[in-house]
Formats: C-alpha cells, structure tokens, sequence
C-alpha cells in the first residue's frame, strides 16, 4: 500500500490534468463554434440590411417616378384640354363661316391662243375652290383627333422612356441578394 500513497499524487496530477484538459478542450470547441456561429450570423445581419437598403432605394425610387408620372399625367391632361379647345374653336369658326378653307383646283378649260401674262409665261394662274364649312369642320375635326392621338403617343413614349431610365439607374446602383448558409 506504500507505492499506492507515493503514486497517489501523481495520480491525482494525471486525473486533474486530464480534467484540465478535457475542460479547457470543451470550453475552446465551443467559443470556436460560437465565434464561427456569430460571424454567420453577423454575415446574415449585414445581408438583411443589405437587402433592407435595396428594398428602401427600389420603394424611393418607385414613389419618385410615382409623383413623376402623376405630374406628366397632369401637364399631359392640359396639354390635352388645350388642344381639345383649339379643335373645338376651329370647328365652330370653320361651321359658322368666320374662317374659309379653299383648295387649289384645276381648270379643265384650254385658254386662249393669243393669251399673254401668266399663263404664257409658264405660271398659270391658280383656281381655288372654297370648301363647304360643314365639310371643312369635319375634316379639321378628322385632323384634330389625329393632333390629339399623337399627343397621347407622345405622351406614352415619354412615360416608357423615364420608366426604362429609373429602372436602369436601379439596376446599375446595384443589386445584393441576401447569403443562406
């Protein structure tokens, strides 16, 4: 029992060494899988607020082209009003005779051999016919739908045009998709 008492400490070092070590092994293993936990999830966070800043950018950029569009809708309405004015003017001056709309004819008559001036010179002289006004209000009417549909194509094209320039602008700012592990 002698050697038992002389080895005891030495077997109570072993023991509490191998404590120690089990004990410190454990508690390393686990901060480094928390330390690796916390950049994951630090790597997540900053992904979210990535994805929270592209969200922000897209929703500004969506309620500026908004009140842009609303204010072109709104010029393009006017623009439209004053056109629908003018057309309706001209009708009633076109119905009521206060503005005349001729047109060059021709003249199915041969002059006259001996005949100097214009004609002989080449020039002849031109033949107007005046139009019914009924007729001439319909067809400024025909034109001025015409003018207005070509308004509205402008308009639609200038709409497409600020869109496709605010979604290219987005685009190129950049984009960031959040990571999963």
């Amino acid at each position: 029992m002698s050697w038992l008492l002389k080895a005891l400490p030495y077997v109570i070092a072993v023991v509490l060494f191998g404590a120690w070590t089990g004990l410190t092994y454990h508690i390393a293993s686990k901060a480094s899988g928390d330390a690796v936990r916390l950049e994951w999830q630090a790597e997540r966070a900053n992904n979210a607020r990535a994805a929270v800043d592209a969200f922000t950018r897209t929703l500004d950029a969506q309620w500026q082209m908004t009140e842009s569009l609303a204010a072109r809708d709104a010029a393009h309405a006017k623009e439209i009003e004053r056109v629908q004015g003018e057309k309706a003017l001209l009708k009633r001056q076109l119905s009521t005779g206060a503005v005349r709309v001729s047109v060059p004819v021709r003249t199915t008559t041969c002059p006259a051999g001996g005949n100097t001036g214009a004609a002989a010179a080449g020039q002849p002289a031109e033949a107007r016919a005046e139009l019914d006004p009924a007729f001439a209000a319909d067809v400024a009417g025909i034109t001025g739908e015409g003018d207005e549909a070509i308004y509205d194509l402008n308009a639609c094209i200038d709409r497409y045009n600020e869109v496709r320039d605010r979604i290219n602008a987005l685009t190129r700012h950049g984009t960031t998709s959040a990571q999963s592990p």
